[in-house]
């Protein structure tokens, strides 16, 4: 017999309005403050609903790194 979790699908989706926004963000002069796209994902009411920067894991990982060294 198996056990475990087993994947179910989609239990529900929609199609909702948003804004979705592009933007440079970064010097690119050194690797801490590199040049990259954003997208921020904006309701029509203009609140910010989620922005996906491709550097802010890659910060995260390095500011838990050097709370590890200290």
């Amino acid at each position: 017999m198996e056990t475990g979790a087993r994947p179910r699908g989609t239990d529900r989706a929609r199609v909702i309005p948003v804004i979705e926004t592009s933007s440079l963000r970064g010097s690119g002069l050194n690797e801490e403050d590199k040049c990259r796209e954003v997208k921020q994902y904006w309701d029509l009411n203009g609140k910010l609903l989620a922005e996906y920067d491709p550097c802010a894991k890659e910060k995260q990982e390095s500011n838990n790194i050097e709370s590890i060294k200290q």
